[in-house]
């Protein structure tokens, strides 16, 4: 009897484990991070996932490439931006982005990776597109 209830207890204290852990808010991962950026202009610029575009006058702007979807200010995650920019750096409003320089007329594409420090899990890889057109 003893070994029967004993058995129920550790039964029941593992069904409340299981049912607290499917309570737990679950995290993003890795499947969840989307590229993202932004064509800089006048206005307040925001990440845009998948791609971005903007219309203005000067001949070349700022595209701030990124990524929607995960939690950066937990230190879980590592961005890895797979091609040329520049101006690397952990930013309020976008988390960890960088920068690359963008001709009117023209559209750039920023591959880029994330890793969860967590599952030790890499993204695959997540693309975003940028254009800029002018306003002549």
């Amino acid at each position: 009897m003893h070994r029967s209830l004993a058995g129920v207890a550790v039964a029941a204290a593992m069904s409340l484990a299981s049912a607290a852990l499917a309570e737990e808010p679950q995290a993003l991962n890795v499947s969840s991070a989307m590229p993202a950026c932004f064509v800089d202009t006048a206005n307040w610029d925001y990440l845009s996932a998948y791609g971005c575009t903007a219309n203005d006058s000067p001949p070349s702007t700022v595209v701030s490439w990124g990524v929607l979807g995960i939690d950066q200010t937990t230190g879980r995650y590592t961005l890895q931006f797979l091609d040329a920019c520049y101006g690397h750096g952990d930013y309020q409003d976008t988390g960890y982005s960088c920068m690359s320089v963008i001709q009117k007329y023209q559209t750039l594409t920023m591959r880029s990776r994330v890793y969860d420090h967590w599952t030790g899990q890499w993204s695959g890889t997540l693309t975003a597109e940028a254009s800029y057109y002018g306003n002549d």
